[in-house]
């Protein structure tokens, strides 16, 4: 099922992409670096805290196979099992050897110099081929790319609020001598726009939470695209009114595609249309995560519970916490805010 953010807010969904013409615009953007720490040992016998098992996972990730990582498509959810202690062992076997393989990464240690030194040397990956616009109305190079830019800085943002509150989980009666860096404080956004407390287990949810947000940042990793083609692409078929559209968790559909009009399109990736041009920079970006929050969606789909735009926020206000967690723009929201603070956008 594709799914299409239209310029005026609301996303329609379609079994088959509508063909409007021919031609196309491009775009790149960056991978994720940046040194990792972690407070506590990772791995086999370690401590495993869901903040220290994140970092760890996240750079296994961000380290390409060739290098002892893990790739792209390693799932980053926090809980240290046999999947993670393999790839900590593996990657250890890949730079130290066998006598060097005991499956943990300790703060300061080799494994966690190691991990950072490769870390540092990550190259941008492109995420959307360069090609020359046919269409004036279309964005330019420049355009598209700070959008991606935006949207993907946004993530991190959102990513790091996540991991900042995962420590004070579960201390609900804790007072800090800081407000600013206590748990009323950490929580804000997760219960503003997810209401984790008082709703299940919150470290389930929040797991969630920094899984879809990972796979988001995962499509960024994608050298060249993971398939061999480009996580981000110009609309091919220049639909009118839309501003950008994708397949339902279409990250796990890697090299699937339809033929519509003449034209090859992919289920494993986002197309940026023309009319994005019309939005201002910020709400292209919203857009941008918006849709990757469908594409990553699995195996609960995310969907369109409720928009900003529907009754001034009272819509979305009104969703029960199960359903912010599979609404995109919950996820669009949070990483707005996240990244910005003050009200995310209505359109």
């Amino acid at each position: 099922m594709f799914v299409y953010k239209t310029i005026g807010g609301a996303c329609v969904k379609s079994a088959t992409p509508k063909s409007q013409g021919q031609g196309a615009a491009p775009a790149p953007a960056p991978s994720l670096g940046g040194a990792i720490a972690i407070q506590h040992p990772v791995g086999l016998r370690g401590r495993n805290l869901m903040a220290d098992v994140t970092q760890i996972q996240s750079a296994l990730a961000r380290i390409a196979p060739a290098e002892g990582g893990a790739g792209p498509r390693f799932e980053v959810d926090g809980h240290c099992g046999p999947k993670t202690n393999n790839a900590i062992q593996q990657f250890q076997i890949k730079h130290f050897g066998w006598k060097g393989a005991d499956g943990l990464v300790e703060p300061g240690r080799q494994t966690l110099q190691k991990l950072n030194a490769l870390l540092a040397r990550t190259a941008p990956a492109s995420v959307v081929a360069p090609t020359t616009p046919t269409n004036t109305g279309s964005l330019t190079q420049p355009e598209l790319r700070a959008a991606i830019e935006l949207a993907q800085r946004w993530i991190l943002s959102a990513q790091a609020t996540v991991l900042a509150a995962v420590p004070l989980l579960h201390d609900t009666g804790r007072v800090d001598g800081l407000q600013a860096f206590g748990r009323d404080a950490r929580m804000r956004l997760l219960n503003k726009h997810f209401q984790i407390d008082g709703h299940g287990i919150p470290t389930h949810r929040v797991q969630l939470i920094l899984r879809v947000f990972d796979r988001m940042r995962q499509v960024f990793q994608r050298p060249g695209g993971m398939w061999g083609e480009s996580a981000f692409e110009p609309d091919p078929l220049h639909t009118p009114g839309v501003a950008a559209y994708t397949w339902w968790g279409g990250f796990f559909l890697g090299g699937q595609s339809r033929k519509e009009a003449g034209h090859t399109i992919r289920l494993d990736t986002i197309y940026l249309c023309p009319d994005l041009k019309r939005l201002s920079e910020d709400i292209r970006a919203f857009v941008v995560v918006h849709e990757l929050a469908h594409f990553v969606g699995h195996p609960e789909y995310i969907d369109d519970h409720a928009y900003n735009f529907q009754g001034k926020g009272a819509k979305i206000q009104r969703l029960t916490p199960q359903l912010r967690l599979l609404n995109a723009e919950s996820y669009a929201n949070f990483a707005f805010e996240s990244a910005r603070g003050g009200e995310p956008p209505a359109f």
